[in-house]
């Protein structure tokens, strides 16, 4: 099917949003991006990490150079007890020469304004927070509360956590009893998180503001529920975030989170209760939230969870977040037909769902890692920083990298880590081109 053919309404011009914006554009098919919020759009956020799977696609999109502008090459990773002494690192630097390219980081407004500055305007539409959806052999149709509507092929929730999509097409799979019961219990948090971004420091204070990489520094909570962490980033500014860890008996599912958990007061009231807590360039973090404008601090929650309901119909989820691999899945559908459409959902859902569900529980691995307070995940912490071998920590991530896919129309780039992909197959139209940078199925 030629791709103009195909209408996609995205929801959420968030990163997600955006990054599948960007990918449609390039592959030709008439897409628009709805968001809830009106006006200037105004990203907020500490920072995010971009590990190798996903730079061969930026590299593609020709926003790699300006990504590395405004990001750091992540070095290592350090953790430390409350008094400062070591419990160990990961050498992160290195994964460049297997992967081929280096982990980054950067503050999250800065690359939410790198993609938005690529996507046309005219895609996006403020001001429309979707209350309904409707879909059938025909199309989809979002209707907004401002009693306006939209029409499409193919509807993505890129929407986050507490999707209006998901909500609309859970409820209706509720109601026809196709929903798995394990998609109809409610998220549940059991971490709170403050984050910020200071503005820049001197780096006689903070010297590792000077070096060309980022050194993460990890500081674990004695007696406490706590870990906190600090990120060097460009322009002498420190990125941080502080995590506690609910008791059991405090642990709040979705349909209890009142907004008023998260205003100025419960902010303040948090910035508050860490504010002593030791930093491990001297001093304490006060020193580094009095760095940070009030409006660069924001509580956010941490939740985790692996929804088996990706898609339904006409509809897809954001999924496991793979928005190159979503612009590929929407560039090989064969027509518009709902049976064609149902299909390749499917096939993308059968193919990624283990994925998914490792990526989850990778997740909370990595957490109880960076911040569990129990006596066995500090074992388990001091074991894999300085007893497992780095043959064994390199496998782990050969697992997770293995597949570093690229879109599939446009010319694939060079494949330069000693690591290599799995192997991808290009589109008809990129396979007819020649070149070195071209991977092909043998």
């Amino acid at each position: 099917m030629a791709s103009s053919e195909l209408n996609v309404l995205i929801v959420g011009a968030g990163l997600g949003g955006l990054t599948l914006g960007l990918l449609l554009e390039q592959a030709g098919i008439p897409y628009t991006i709805l968001e809830k919020h009106a006006g200037e759009l105004s990203p907020l956020g500490s920072s995010i990490s971009l590990n190798q799977a996903i730079q061969p696609m930026l590299e593609q999109l020709g926003i790699l150079p300006e990504l590395e502008a405004i990001s750091k090459p992540i070095s290592s990773m350090t953790f430390l007890k409350e008094n400062m002494n070591k419990i160990g690192s990961l050498d992160l630097y290195s994964d460049s020469l297997r992967y081929g390219y280096h982990s980054r980081i950067m503050d999250r407004p800065s690359l939410y304004r790198l993609l938005l500055s690529r996507v046309p305007p005219e895609r996006i539409i403020t001001g429309k927070r979707v209350c309904e959806i409707e879909q059938n052999d025909d199309g989809v149709l979002v209707r907004c509360s401002d009693t306006s509507y939209y029409t499409a092929d193919i509807l993505v929730g890129a929407d986050g956590a507490y999707s209006c999509v998901r909500r609309c097409l859970y409820r209706d799979l509720r109601i026809s009893k196709l929903l798995p019961k394990s998609d109809m219990a409610p998220l549940a948090f059991d971490h709170h998180c403050l984050v910020g971004v200071t503005d820049p420091i001197d780096p006689i204070y903070f010297p590792d503001l000077t070096r060309d990489t980022c050194d993460m520094m990890v500081v674990i909570g004695k007696d406490k529920p706590y870990s906190w962490w600090l990120i060097p980033l460009r322009n002498n500014r420190i990125a941080w975030r502080v995590t506690y860890n609910l008791p059991t008996t405090q642990i709040r599912q979705e349909h209890h989170i009142r907004s008023s958990d998260w205003g100025p007061m419960q902010v303040q009231e948090m910035a508050d209760a860490c504010r002593s807590f030791a930093c491990p360039y001297g001093g304490t973090l006060a020193d580094v939230i009095d760095n940070t404008p009030v409006e660069r601090i924001s509580k956010v929650l941490l939740e985790e969870k692996f929804f088996e309901t990706w898609h339904h119909q006409r509809t897809v989820l954001m999924g496991d977040g793979k928005n190159n691999r979503k612009s590929n899945l929407l560039y090989e559908i064969p027509s518009k037909s709902s049976q064609d459409i149902q299909a390749t959902f499917e096939a993308y859902y059968k193919e990624r769902a283990a994925f998914g569900k490792a990526a989850v529980q990778g997740s909370r691995h990595m957490g109880r890692l960076s911040g569990g307070h129990k006596w066995s995940e500090a074992i388990v912490r001091s074991m894999f920083l300085n007893i497992v071998p780095n043959k064994i920590q390199e496998s782990i991530l050969d697992k997770m990298l293995s597949h570093r896919p690229q879109a599939i129309f446009l010319p694939f780039v060079e494949d330069r880590g000693e690591f290599k992909a799995r192997v991808q197959t290009p589109s008809k139209r990129m396979r007819s081109l020649s070149g070195p940078c071209l991977r092909q199925d043998p």
